[in-house]
């Protein structure tokens, strides 16, 4: 049957781009770790790593600034606006694209110079040299898919963003399994990532022409816009920042201090999580454009905020329920049992700390779609700065990535009540420490539902999570499910 709502379109297409992938790399992994070897895929995993890193800091929150300002033209009817928008944006990100790949070019370069002159720092084994170029080669194009993607957003066009970022990681997965079959090596690997990338870009740069039909690309400066551009994108940058931190340093301090293959399953089971995270936001990132386009009716939007927040937390307590029930027949058949030995222990811990990690979502939205900015890099920084406290603390005293997950997990625990005491006190106006309890107790309880595994406890706390959820999160004063339907 037709979904006829745009919101739940727009909900459906967003889950889709960001499950599909990663379920079929799932189900494909433990051919990649047997024909590649545990050193060569953790290798990977961590070049990958470096990829997401890159891009998600050298665009300068242009990602979510560009949607913003797309969608607020649009609710302005200021096509003029519009235009000028887009052209900056282009004109800011295929500077720094230019820059990347001349930087990458340049740096491969000289160490080759350096090596035909004798010079051997040892710091690349094998062929990670030309791995590294393809791989900042490939960030490069990726700045590119970053303004048309976020194009497509501002329109609240989910559906073209999904299908072509879609598109895009099932043509790379595929040519990565043949040349994995075929015993490549990782510099092959990257280079075929590198050439569907670009096939892509150049597609989608096609179709954002054709949304625009007015639009052409002007050499003239867009100064005012550039402005708006830069401010917006600072502060969620910064964002970006606190964000890579909190939830990708984790990776290479286990793989610098337990090396490559223990830092392959861990990444294993964070990449699995994460994306279960992505698709939990997904739920609600039509929430981003939505609000910057109806900002300024403050009551309406807080409805949006209370109805999000409520269905996004219900499916992804729900979510996080079942896959502690399961995860553990699953992966033994999936990874075997072997190898489910090494990530299975991660992975529950992944889950409790999401938990409570999906509580930030709504706010995040919500506060950068009405320009709420200073204040919600404030509330990101105190609990992802936390994050990375309690990882240190913990891995110091006992140095397991079990241990580093715990610290993460108390951080959160601790500090999560704190950003919606914050938030209520800011935004919502009810009574703050009541509205702050409440709201933790259904996360509260499945962390102890996937900690304690045994029936009696599962049962009761699954039990008052329901009722207090029901109450709470979707009282008919806060939840209005006419919003996701309309």
């Amino acid at each position: 049957m037709a979904i006829s709502s745009q919101n739940l379109k727009n909900s459906a297409w967003s889950i889709v781009n960001i499950l599909l992938y990663p379920t079929a790399f799932m189900g494909l992994t433990p051919v990649f770790i047997d024909r590649m070897g545990e050193m060569q895929f953790g290798i990977w995993m961590l070049v990958n790593s470096y990829v997401y890193i890159a891009v998600n800091i050298i665009s300068f929150g242009f990602s979510n600034s560009i949607t913003a300002h797309v969608a607020e033209a649009l609710g302005k009817k200021d096509e003029r606006k519009l235009f000028a928008y887009v052209n900056a944006s282009t004109r800011i990100l295929a500077t720094i694209a230019v820059v990347t790949a001349l930087l990458a070019v340049m740096a491969w370069f000289v160490w080759h110079a350096m090596e035909l002159s004798g010079i051997r720092l040892n710091l690349f084994s094998g062929q990670l040299d030309l791995v590294l170029l393809a791989a900042t080669l490939l960030i490069s194009v990726k700045f590119y898919e970053l303004l048309y993607q976020s194009v497509f957003k501002g329109f609240e066009r989910f559906d073209l963003a999904g299908k072509y970022n879609i598109m895009n990681k099932f043509l790379v997965l595929g040519l990565q399994l043949i040349l994995v079959l075929k015993g490549r090596g990782l510099p092959d690997i990257f280079l075929g990532n590198l050439v569907i990338n670009i096939a892509m870009v150049a597609v989608q740069g096609v179709v954002i022409h054709r949304i625009l039909p007015g639009y052409r690309f002007m050499k003239q400066r867009n100064p005012p816009e550039s402005k708006e551009l830069f401010i917006f994108g600072f502060w969620t940058w910064m964002q970006t920042i606190v964000s890579v931190a909190a939830y990708q340093v984790d990776r290479f301090v286990i793989a610098y201090a337990l090396g490559p293959v223990t830092a392959g399953y861990y990444i294993l089971a964070s990449t699995i999580a994460n994306h279960m995270h992505m698709a939990f936001g997904a739920m609600a990132s039509w929430l981003f454009p939505k609000v910057s386009r109806q900002k300024e009716m403050l009551p309406e939007t807080l409805t949006y905020f209370h109805t999000l927040r409520g269905f996004t937390t219900g499916v992804a307590l729900f979510s996080i329920f079942v896959a502690s029930l399961l995860y553990k027949p699953f992966f033994t058949l999936w990874l075997g049992p072997e190898k489910f030995a090494k990530m299975g222990t991660f992975f529950a811990l992944f889950l409790m700390y999401e938990a409570f990690l999906i509580l930030s979502i709504v706010p995040q939205f919500y506060l950068n779609g009405i320009k709420m900015l200073r204040f919600i890099t404030v509330l990101e920084f105190i609990y992802k700065s936390g994050i990375l406290v309690g990882m240190f603390i913990a891995f110091s005293i006992v140095p397991t990535g079990e241990s580093l997950l715990l610290g993460q997990i108390v951080a959160l625990i601790i500090l999560m009540p704190v950003e919606y005491f914050l938030v209520n006190r800011r935004i919502l106006h009810d009574h703050a420490f009541g509205e702050t309890f409440i709201t933790m107790l259904p996360s509260l309880f499945v962390v102890l539902i996937i900690y304690f595994t045994r029936i009696p406890v599962t049962v009761t706390l699954s039990i008052a999570a329901v009722f207090i959820f029901v109450r709470y999160y979707l009282n008919p004063a806060r939840f209005n499910m006419k919003l996701l339907l309309s």
